[in-house]
Protein backbone atom coordinates (compact mmCIF):
# COMPACT_ATOMS: atom_id res chain seq x y z
CA UNK A 1 0.00 0.00 0.00
CA UNK A 2 2.76 2.47 0.94
CA UNK A 3 4.60 1.55 -2.25
CA UNK A 4 1.51 2.31 -4.38
CA UNK A 5 1.01 5.65 -2.61
CA UNK A 6 4.63 6.58 -3.17
CA UNK A 7 4.37 5.84 -6.89
CA UNK A 8 1.14 7.82 -7.12
CA UNK A 9 2.61 10.86 -5.34
CA UNK A 10 5.60 10.83 -7.71
CA UNK A 11 3.36 10.64 -10.81
CA UNK A 12 1.02 13.35 -9.51
CA UNK A 13 3.86 15.79 -8.80
CA UNK A 14 5.39 15.41 -12.25
CA UNK A 15 1.97 15.64 -13.94
CA UNK A 16 1.03 18.82 -12.03
CA UNK A 17 4.31 20.47 -12.95
CA UNK A 18 3.82 19.52 -16.59
CA UNK A 19 0.17 20.72 -16.59
CA UNK A 20 0.99 24.11 -15.02
CA UNK A 21 3.86 24.77 -17.40
CA UNK A 22 1.92 23.60 -20.47
CA UNK A 23 -1.28 25.50 -19.54
CA UNK A 24 0.68 28.69 -18.82
CA UNK A 25 2.41 28.39 -22.18
CA UNK A 26 -0.93 27.90 -24.01
CA UNK A 27 -2.60 30.88 -22.33
CA UNK A 28 0.34 33.28 -22.56
CA UNK A 29 1.16 32.44 -26.18
CA UNK A 30 -2.50 32.86 -27.20
CA UNK A 31 -2.81 36.18 -25.38
CA UNK A 32 0.27 37.43 -27.17
CA UNK A 33 -1.35 36.42 -30.47
CA UNK A 34 -4.53 38.33 -29.52
CA UNK A 35 -2.52 41.44 -28.76
CA UNK A 36 -0.86 41.32 -32.13
CA UNK A 37 -4.06 40.50 -34.06
CA UNK A 38 -6.43 42.87 -32.25
CA UNK A 39 -9.93 42.43 -30.77
CA UNK A 40 -11.22 40.57 -33.81
CA UNK A 41 -9.18 37.51 -32.79
CA UNK A 42 -10.57 37.29 -29.23
CA UNK A 43 -13.28 34.75 -30.06
CA UNK A 44 -10.77 32.62 -31.97
CA UNK A 45 -8.37 32.92 -29.03
CA UNK A 46 -10.88 31.50 -26.52
CA UNK A 47 -11.52 28.51 -28.78
CA UNK A 48 -7.78 28.03 -29.29
CA UNK A 49 -7.06 28.23 -25.55
CA UNK A 50 -9.84 25.74 -24.83
CA UNK A 51 -8.40 23.29 -27.39
CA UNK A 52 -4.90 23.82 -26.00
CA UNK A 53 -5.99 23.22 -22.43
CA UNK A 54 -7.93 20.12 -23.51
CA UNK A 55 -4.77 18.84 -25.24
CA UNK A 56 -2.76 19.58 -22.09
CA UNK A 57 -5.30 17.66 -19.98
CA UNK A 58 -5.19 14.61 -22.28
CA UNK A 59 -1.41 14.56 -22.48
CA UNK A 60 -1.18 15.09 -18.71
CA UNK A 61 -3.41 12.05 -18.15
CA UNK A 62 -1.26 9.97 -20.51
CA UNK A 63 1.89 11.28 -18.81
CA UNK A 64 0.49 10.41 -15.40
CA UNK A 65 -0.30 6.85 -16.53
CA UNK A 66 3.11 6.35 -18.14
CA UNK A 67 4.93 7.78 -15.11
CA UNK A 68 2.92 5.64 -12.73
CA UNK A 69 3.64 2.50 -14.78
CA UNK A 70 7.34 3.33 -15.22
CA UNK A 71 7.81 4.19 -11.57
CA UNK A 72 5.92 1.02 -10.66
CA UNK A 73 8.38 -1.08 -12.66
CA UNK A 74 11.37 0.77 -11.26
CA UNK A 75 10.09 0.39 -7.71
CA UNK A 76 9.43 -3.31 -8.30
CA UNK A 77 12.91 -3.88 -9.68
CA UNK A 78 14.46 -1.84 -6.88
CA UNK A 79 12.53 -3.83 -4.30
CA UNK A 80 13.68 -7.07 -5.90
CA UNK A 81 17.33 -5.95 -5.74
CA UNK A 82 16.86 -4.89 -2.13
CA UNK A 83 15.32 -8.21 -1.16
CA UNK A 84 17.63 -10.59 -3.06
CA UNK A 85 19.73 -12.86 -0.85
CA UNK A 86 22.97 -12.36 -2.78
CA UNK A 87 25.04 -9.23 -2.25
CA UNK A 88 24.90 -6.83 -5.20
CA UNK A 89 27.36 -4.03 -5.88
CA UNK A 90 27.10 -1.43 -8.66
CA UNK A 91 30.31 0.45 -9.34
CA UNK A 92 31.59 2.83 -12.01
CA UNK A 93 34.21 1.74 -14.52
CA UNK A 94 36.96 2.75 -12.08
CA UNK A 95 35.65 0.46 -9.34
CA UNK A 96 34.09 3.20 -7.21
CA UNK A 97 30.97 1.84 -5.50
CA UNK A 98 27.72 3.63 -6.38
CA UNK A 99 25.11 1.35 -4.81
CA UNK A 100 24.87 -1.77 -2.67
CA UNK A 101 21.91 -3.76 -1.42
CA UNK A 102 21.25 -4.81 2.21
CA UNK A 103 22.68 -8.27 1.57
CA UNK A 104 26.04 -6.60 0.93
CA UNK A 105 25.98 -5.16 4.44
CA UNK A 106 25.04 -8.55 5.86
CA UNK A 107 27.91 -10.19 3.98
CA UNK A 108 30.68 -7.64 4.56
CA UNK A 109 29.65 -5.62 7.61
CA UNK A 110 29.91 -2.33 5.67
CA UNK A 111 26.81 -0.10 5.78
CA UNK A 112 25.63 1.57 2.59
CA UNK A 113 27.04 4.96 3.55
CA UNK A 114 30.41 3.37 4.32
CA UNK A 115 30.53 1.50 1.02
CA UNK A 116 29.21 4.26 -1.23
CA UNK A 117 32.01 6.21 -2.95
CA UNK A 118 34.59 3.73 -1.66
CA UNK A 119 36.71 1.59 -3.97
CA UNK A 120 35.95 -2.08 -4.45
CA UNK A 121 39.49 -2.58 -3.08
CA UNK A 122 37.77 -2.15 0.28
CA UNK A 123 37.23 -5.92 0.45
CA UNK A 124 40.64 -7.14 -0.68
CA UNK A 125 42.11 -9.80 1.59
CA UNK A 126 45.73 -9.53 0.48
CA UNK A 127 45.76 -13.24 -0.40
CA UNK A 128 45.60 -12.71 -4.18
CA UNK A 129 48.46 -11.28 -6.20
CA UNK A 130 48.19 -8.36 -8.59
CA UNK A 131 48.14 -10.73 -11.57
CA UNK A 132 44.84 -12.16 -10.31
CA UNK A 133 43.21 -8.72 -10.24
CA UNK A 134 44.84 -7.71 -13.54
CA UNK A 135 43.24 -10.74 -15.21
CA UNK A 136 39.88 -9.88 -13.64
CA UNK A 137 39.98 -6.23 -14.75
CA UNK A 138 41.27 -7.19 -18.17
CA UNK A 139 38.23 -9.43 -18.64
CA UNK A 140 35.55 -6.94 -17.60
CA UNK A 141 37.13 -3.92 -19.31
CA UNK A 142 37.09 -6.01 -22.51
CA UNK A 143 33.32 -6.24 -22.08
CA UNK A 144 33.26 -9.86 -20.94
CA UNK A 145 31.58 -11.33 -17.88
CA UNK A 146 34.01 -12.49 -15.17
CA UNK A 147 33.04 -15.39 -12.92
CA UNK A 148 35.25 -16.85 -10.25
CA UNK A 149 36.03 -17.27 -6.59
CA UNK A 150 38.23 -15.28 -4.25
CA UNK A 151 38.94 -14.69 -0.60
CA UNK A 152 37.71 -11.32 0.69
CA UNK A 153 37.89 -9.50 4.01
CA UNK A 154 34.93 -8.25 6.05
CA UNK A 155 34.88 -5.00 7.98
CA UNK A 156 35.76 -6.85 11.21
CA UNK A 157 38.83 -8.36 9.53
CA UNK A 158 37.53 -11.90 9.15
CA UNK A 159 38.08 -13.65 5.83
CA UNK A 160 35.47 -15.45 3.77
CA UNK A 161 35.32 -17.35 0.49
CA UNK A 162 33.26 -15.59 -2.14
CA UNK A 163 31.87 -16.62 -5.50
CA UNK A 164 31.38 -13.58 -7.70
CA UNK A 165 30.03 -12.68 -11.13
CA UNK A 166 30.87 -9.25 -12.57
CA UNK A 167 28.91 -8.03 -15.58
CA UNK A 168 29.88 -4.89 -17.58
CA UNK A 169 27.11 -2.38 -18.36
CA UNK A 170 27.39 -0.35 -21.58
CA UNK A 171 25.94 3.02 -22.48
CA UNK A 172 23.82 3.54 -25.60
CA UNK A 173 27.03 4.37 -27.45
CA UNK A 174 28.59 1.06 -26.43
CA UNK A 175 31.01 2.45 -23.85
CA UNK A 176 31.40 0.49 -20.60
CA UNK A 177 30.16 2.78 -17.84
CA UNK A 178 29.41 0.50 -14.88
CA UNK A 179 29.88 -2.96 -13.44
CA UNK A 180 27.33 -5.04 -11.58
CA UNK A 181 28.83 -7.58 -9.21
CA UNK A 182 26.78 -10.37 -7.64
CA UNK A 183 28.47 -11.94 -4.62
CA UNK A 184 27.77 -15.10 -2.65
CA UNK A 185 29.44 -16.35 0.52
CA UNK A 186 30.63 -19.91 -0.14
CA UNK A 187 32.74 -20.31 2.99
CA UNK A 188 30.58 -23.08 4.37
CA UNK A 189 30.58 -24.91 1.06
CA UNK A 190 34.36 -24.58 0.84
CA UNK A 191 34.70 -25.96 4.37
CA UNK A 192 32.63 -28.98 3.38
CA UNK A 193 34.71 -29.42 0.22
CA UNK A 194 37.95 -29.23 2.19
CA UNK A 195 36.62 -31.70 4.74
CA UNK A 196 35.58 -34.06 1.94
CA UNK A 197 38.98 -33.71 0.27
CA UNK A 198 40.70 -34.46 3.56
CA UNK A 199 38.49 -37.50 4.09
CA UNK A 200 39.25 -38.72 0.56
CA UNK A 201 42.97 -38.13 1.10
CA UNK A 202 42.89 -40.08 4.35
CA UNK A 203 40.97 -42.89 2.65
CA UNK A 204 43.46 -42.96 -0.25
CA UNK A 205 46.35 -43.10 2.22
CA UNK A 206 44.67 -45.97 4.04
CA UNK A 207 44.21 -47.83 0.74
CA UNK A 208 47.81 -47.16 -0.24
CA UNK A 209 49.06 -48.43 3.12
CA UNK A 210 46.99 -51.58 2.58
CA UNK A 211 48.35 -52.00 -0.95
CA UNK A 212 51.93 -51.66 0.28
CA UNK A 213 51.15 -54.16 3.02
CA UNK A 214 49.82 -56.66 0.49
CA UNK A 215 52.90 -56.17 -1.69
CA UNK A 216 55.28 -56.69 1.22
CA UNK A 217 53.35 -59.75 2.40
CA UNK A 218 53.74 -61.29 -1.05
CA UNK A 219 57.48 -60.61 -1.05
CA UNK A 220 57.80 -62.23 2.37
CA UNK A 221 56.18 -65.31 0.86
CA UNK A 222 58.20 -65.26 -2.35
CA UNK A 223 61.74 -64.53 -1.16
CA UNK A 224 63.08 -64.60 -4.73
CA UNK A 225 61.62 -61.17 -5.44
CA UNK A 226 62.63 -59.20 -2.34
CA UNK A 227 62.49 -55.47 -3.11
CA UNK A 228 61.23 -56.17 -6.63
CA UNK A 229 57.81 -54.52 -6.21
CA UNK A 230 59.15 -51.19 -4.98
CA UNK A 231 61.90 -51.08 -7.62
CA UNK A 232 59.56 -51.77 -10.53
CA UNK A 233 57.00 -49.34 -9.14
CA UNK A 234 59.50 -46.48 -8.96
CA UNK A 235 60.85 -47.19 -12.44
CA UNK A 236 57.35 -47.56 -13.92
CA UNK A 237 56.34 -44.17 -12.52
CA UNK A 238 59.46 -42.56 -14.02
CA UNK A 239 58.84 -44.16 -17.41
CA UNK A 240 55.18 -43.14 -17.35
CA UNK A 241 56.17 -39.52 -16.73
CA UNK A 242 58.70 -39.69 -19.57
CA UNK A 243 55.86 -40.87 -21.84
CA UNK A 244 53.80 -37.81 -20.88
CA UNK A 245 51.10 -39.58 -18.91
CA UNK A 246 49.06 -37.31 -16.59
CA UNK A 247 49.78 -37.40 -12.86
CA UNK A 248 46.27 -38.61 -12.03
CA UNK A 249 46.70 -41.63 -14.30
CA UNK A 250 50.21 -42.25 -12.99
CA UNK A 251 48.78 -42.66 -9.50
CA UNK A 252 46.65 -45.57 -10.75
CA UNK A 253 49.70 -47.00 -12.54
CA UNK A 254 51.69 -46.80 -9.32
CA UNK A 255 49.07 -48.80 -7.45
CA UNK A 256 48.84 -51.33 -10.26
CA UNK A 257 52.62 -51.78 -10.24
CA UNK A 258 52.64 -52.42 -6.49
CA UNK A 259 49.91 -55.03 -6.95
CA UNK A 260 51.22 -56.58 -10.17
CA UNK A 261 51.84 -60.02 -8.66
CA UNK A 262 49.06 -60.00 -6.06
CA UNK A 263 47.45 -62.89 -7.94
CA UNK A 264 50.30 -65.15 -6.80
CA UNK A 265 48.51 -65.24 -3.46
CA UNK A 266 46.31 -67.84 -5.16
CA UNK A 267 49.22 -69.99 -6.34
CA UNK A 268 50.03 -72.93 -4.02
CA UNK A 269 53.35 -72.82 -2.16
CA UNK A 270 54.33 -76.11 -3.79
CA UNK A 271 54.42 -74.31 -7.13
CA UNK A 272 55.41 -70.76 -6.14
CA UNK A 273 58.31 -71.91 -3.93
CA UNK A 274 59.37 -74.96 -5.94
CA UNK A 275 63.21 -74.93 -6.23
CA UNK A 276 63.38 -76.74 -9.55
CA UNK A 277 61.74 -76.29 -12.96
CA UNK A 278 57.94 -76.30 -13.15
CA UNK A 279 56.02 -78.93 -15.07
CA UNK A 280 53.65 -77.92 -17.86
CA UNK A 281 50.69 -78.36 -15.51
CA UNK A 282 52.38 -76.26 -12.87
CA UNK A 283 53.16 -73.53 -15.41
CA UNK A 284 49.53 -73.58 -16.46
CA UNK A 285 48.50 -72.91 -12.89
CA UNK A 286 51.22 -70.27 -12.41
CA UNK A 287 49.92 -68.44 -15.48
CA UNK A 288 46.56 -68.14 -13.77
CA UNK A 289 47.87 -65.52 -11.32
CA UNK A 290 46.65 -62.53 -13.45
CA UNK A 291 43.17 -64.09 -13.32
CA UNK A 292 43.47 -64.54 -9.57
CA UNK A 293 44.47 -60.86 -9.34
CA UNK A 294 41.25 -59.88 -11.13
CA UNK A 295 39.21 -62.10 -8.82
CA UNK A 296 40.83 -60.46 -5.78
CA UNK A 297 40.62 -56.83 -6.87
CA UNK A 298 37.79 -56.19 -9.33
CA UNK A 299 35.14 -55.67 -6.64
CA UNK A 300 37.18 -52.89 -5.01
CA UNK A 301 35.94 -49.75 -6.80
CA UNK A 302 38.93 -47.70 -5.66
CA UNK A 303 41.31 -50.08 -7.46
CA UNK A 304 39.40 -50.52 -10.73
CA UNK A 305 41.61 -47.99 -12.61
CA UNK A 306 44.72 -49.88 -11.40
CA UNK A 307 43.71 -53.34 -12.65
CA UNK A 308 45.42 -53.13 -16.06
CA UNK A 309 48.87 -54.05 -14.76
CA UNK A 310 47.93 -56.97 -12.47
CA UNK A 311 45.77 -58.49 -15.23
CA UNK A 312 47.77 -57.77 -18.41
CA UNK A 313 51.46 -57.34 -17.57
CA UNK A 314 52.29 -60.79 -18.99
CA UNK A 315 50.66 -60.08 -22.34
CA UNK A 316 53.08 -59.72 -25.28
CA UNK A 317 53.12 -57.32 -28.22
CA UNK A 318 53.02 -60.29 -30.63
CA UNK A 319 49.99 -61.82 -28.89
CA UNK A 320 51.84 -64.82 -27.41
CA UNK A 321 51.43 -63.74 -23.80
CA UNK A 322 48.85 -64.65 -21.20
CA UNK A 323 46.17 -64.85 -19.85
CA UNK A 324 44.13 -63.43 -22.78
CA UNK A 325 46.67 -63.59 -25.62
CA UNK A 326 45.90 -60.04 -26.77
CA UNK A 327 48.42 -58.13 -28.87
CA UNK A 328 49.64 -54.67 -29.84
CA UNK A 329 47.72 -51.66 -28.62
CA UNK A 330 44.89 -53.88 -27.41
CA UNK A 331 47.11 -54.37 -24.37
CA UNK A 332 46.51 -51.48 -21.93
CA UNK A 333 49.30 -48.89 -22.08
CA UNK A 334 50.01 -49.23 -18.35
CA UNK A 335 50.64 -52.96 -18.81
CA UNK A 336 52.87 -52.32 -21.85
CA UNK A 337 54.96 -49.88 -19.82
CA UNK A 338 55.20 -52.22 -16.87
CA UNK A 339 56.17 -55.24 -19.00
CA UNK A 340 59.41 -53.54 -20.08
CA UNK A 341 60.28 -52.48 -16.54
CA UNK A 342 59.39 -55.88 -15.06
CA UNK A 343 61.67 -57.80 -17.41
CA UNK A 344 64.48 -55.26 -16.97
CA UNK A 345 64.36 -55.61 -13.19
CA UNK A 346 64.21 -59.40 -13.37
CA UNK A 347 67.26 -59.54 -15.66
CA UNK A 348 69.41 -57.06 -13.72
CA UNK A 349 68.86 -58.55 -10.26
CA UNK A 350 70.08 -61.85 -8.80
CA UNK A 351 67.72 -64.80 -8.69
CA UNK A 352 68.37 -68.19 -7.01
CA UNK A 353 68.60 -69.88 -10.41
CA UNK A 354 70.93 -67.28 -12.05
CA UNK A 355 73.07 -64.22 -11.40
CA UNK A 356 72.08 -60.73 -12.47
CA UNK A 357 72.88 -59.76 -16.06
CA UNK A 358 75.07 -56.73 -16.64
CA UNK A 359 73.00 -53.68 -17.74
CA UNK A 360 74.49 -53.73 -21.26
CA UNK A 361 73.31 -57.30 -21.87
CA UNK A 362 69.86 -56.59 -20.43
CA UNK A 363 69.63 -53.44 -22.57
CA UNK A 364 70.41 -55.45 -25.71
CA UNK A 365 67.75 -58.01 -24.78
CA UNK A 366 65.10 -55.29 -24.31
CA UNK A 367 66.04 -53.66 -27.64
CA UNK A 368 65.95 -56.97 -29.53
CA UNK A 369 62.49 -57.82 -28.22
CA UNK A 370 60.88 -54.51 -29.19
CA UNK A 371 57.98 -55.38 -31.49
CA UNK A 372 58.03 -59.00 -30.26
CA UNK A 373 57.52 -58.94 -26.51
CA UNK A 374 57.39 -55.19 -25.95
CA UNK A 375 55.73 -52.09 -27.39
CA UNK A 376 58.43 -50.52 -29.64
CA UNK A 377 57.44 -46.97 -28.68
CA UNK A 378 57.73 -47.74 -24.96
CA UNK A 379 61.10 -49.46 -25.51
CA UNK A 380 62.41 -46.40 -27.38
CA UNK A 381 61.61 -44.08 -24.47
CA UNK A 382 62.87 -46.60 -21.92
CA UNK A 383 66.24 -46.99 -23.66
CA UNK A 384 66.57 -43.21 -24.01
CA UNK A 385 65.96 -42.93 -20.29
CA UNK A 386 68.64 -45.54 -19.60
CA UNK A 387 71.10 -43.61 -21.77
CA UNK A 388 70.33 -40.38 -19.90
CA UNK A 389 70.81 -42.13 -16.55
CA UNK A 390 74.17 -43.55 -17.73
CA UNK A 391 75.31 -40.12 -18.94
CA UNK A 392 74.32 -38.51 -15.65
CA UNK A 393 76.19 -41.22 -13.75
CA UNK A 394 79.34 -40.64 -15.84
CA UNK A 395 79.15 -36.90 -15.25
CA UNK A 396 78.79 -37.43 -11.51
CA UNK A 397 81.76 -39.80 -11.43
CA UNK A 398 83.85 -37.36 -13.46
CA UNK A 399 83.22 -34.66 -10.89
Amino acid sequence: MDLDRGRERFAVRITIIYSLVAATWVVVSDMLLVQEAGDTAATFSLVSITKGLLFVAVTAAILFWLLWRTESKLQLRSSALEAVANAIVISDRNGIIEWVNPAFTTLTGYARDEARSASTRLLRSGLHDEQFYAQLWGTILAGQVWHGTMVNRRKDGTLYDEEQTITPVRSSSGEIIRFIAIKQDISERRQHERALQEANRALAEAYDATIIGWSQALELRDKETHGHSQRVTDLTVRLSRALGIADEEIEHIRRGALLHDIGKMGVPDSILLKPGPLTDAEWEQMRMHPVYAYDLLHQITFLEPALAIPISHHERWDGKGYPAGISGTKIPLAARIFAVVDVWDALTNDRPYRSAWPPSRARTYIAEHAGIHFDPAVVEVFLAQLDMDSETLRDDNAQ
